[in-house]
């Protein structure tokens, strides 16, 4: 048996989940509080008393069992969805949602829903849980699933760690060979955000034979720049544009297939520049990367289609950002857009703190939310999830002015019967 290895004081990296339940006790016997981190992009609070520890899960990486009579993959939870879906790829299969980084773990997305521009078409990422192993605060292991101990596999998922800290996942998977999947990219650009609204819901409640989709909105503060002589400054105008990409199956042509890799190449060199390159100096290369995106290739696989935000788009999202997300029903999908629209461009106005507040969007249909709708009073209905990033400037952003913002959105949620997905700076 394996025992706890420590990095440091502060951190502990278990290789199963004995160690975790090791860990757990010790903590409490010495009330420690654990901050668990399911891998690179994700975090899971686990509330234990006094001074946080650190107990990350990116050990616990294993693929355990691939069963291809019931189509399920059973992984521990530090595994990357990256690396398990190219297990997949080996027996024809993949995994139906898996987000559009590369270091996304399993237990990681399961603890915050996970959604992914395949959404629309297979749900959450929760929704392809079958059951789990947990630790919880006591240090004991547990299991649940869809058809044991329901009540608790609803309250572990897509708690954050709260309600326990997951270590090992079956999930559903499909028949599907990624690399061999080819896609094409039909996309439609707006200047007016009225039209990139209606738009986008048009295609969130019609996604006919689309495989992915996503709209993206970008929309920046006028911007100052010193005159050439150094006195004084001129303030250009805003830049407000959207994209809506739909990507359908096709069958290219050997032309076709060049172009996809030669604009593989350049998207994957350009990422990687753009992540090297800091300071204000490197802010053109970012916002070329981010231009990628809005410019997806005609044709290109649904492996690459899955990771080209991850391509290009996050290496030119540096600095401090305030960031949420929120499921609005296809009912208010509208009216929730405009309302938190108005919401940060009010603040950017009134306040100066953001420049670019940019939106991306795309079609959730979940068993779990229409679950968590039905559990609320509400009508069980398709989502449309809106998820605003807005830059702040080099100033933090005053406390109170944050609890304004936070108090806006709340009352958008409830009011839209709406529901909070993530938030963050």
């Amino acid at each position: 048996m394996s025992t706890p290895h420590s990095v440091s004081a502060e951190e502990y990296l278990p290789r199963d989940t004995a160690d975790v339940v090791r860990t757990v006790r010790d903590s409490r016997s010495r009330s420690e509080q654990l901050t668990v981190r399911g891998g690179e992009l994700y975090e899971e609070g686990f509330d234990l008393p006094a001074q946080p520890t650190v107990v990350s899960l990116r050990r616990m990486d294993q693929v355990l069992d691939i069963n291809l009579g019931k189509r399920t993959v059973r992984v521990q939870a530090g595994a990357k969805l990256s690396e398990v879906d190219r297990r997949l790829g080996a027996h024809g299969l993949g995994l139906p949602v898996i987000g559009d980084h590369r270091d996304i773990t399993a237990g990681g997305f399961a603890s915050v829903g996970g959604v992914s521009t395949a959404s629309h078409k297979h749900g959450m990422f929760i929704d392809q849980v079958v059951d789990l192993e947990y630790v919880d605060n006591d240090g004991r292991i547990g299991t649940c699933g869809r058809g044991h101990h329901t009540e608790r596999f609803h309250r572990i998922l897509c708690a954050g760690g709260r309600a326990g800290i997951i270590t090992a996942l079956t999930l559903d998977v499909i028949d599907i060979d990624k690399d061999h999947t080819w896609l094409s990219t039909n996309a439609d650009r707006f200047l007016d955000f009225d039209l990139f609204v209606e738009h986008a819901y048009s295609e969130i409640s019609r996604p006919g034979s689309s495989v992915l989709q996503v709209g993206r909105w970008v929309d920046t503060a006028p911007l100052k720049v010193a005159r050439p002589v150094g006195t004084g400054h001129v303030q250009l105008g805003t830049v407000r544009f959207g994209q809506w990409s739909s990507l359908h199956p096709t069958a290219p042509n050997r032309a076709l297939r060049a172009r996809r890799e030669v604009g593989s190449r350049a998207r994957k060199s350009l990422g990687a520049i753009a992540s090297a390159a800091g300071g204000r100096a490197g802010t053109p290369v970012r916002n070329a990367a981010a231009g990628a995106v809005m410019f997806a290739p005609k044709i290109q696989t649904l492996r690459d289609a899955e990771y080209l935000a991850d391509t290009a788009l996050s290496s030119s999202e540096r600095g401090p950002a305030y960031r949420v997300g929120v499921f609005a029903p296809l009912s208010s999908y509208g009216s929730v857009f405009y309302r938190m629209h108005d919401l940060f461009s009010a603040h950017r106005e009134r306040t100066g703190c953001f420049t670019v507040i940019s939106a991306m969007t795309y079609g959730v249909r979940s068993r779990y939310l229409r679950a968590e709708a039905t559990a609320r009073g509400l009508a069980a209905d398709d989502y449309g999830l809106i998820t605003f990033t807005c830059r702040l400037r080099p100033a933090a952003m005053p406390s109170e002015l944050l609890r304004d913002i936070v108090s806006g959105i709340d009352e958008i949620c409830r009011s839209e019967n709406a529901m909070r997905y993530e938030s963050g700076e």
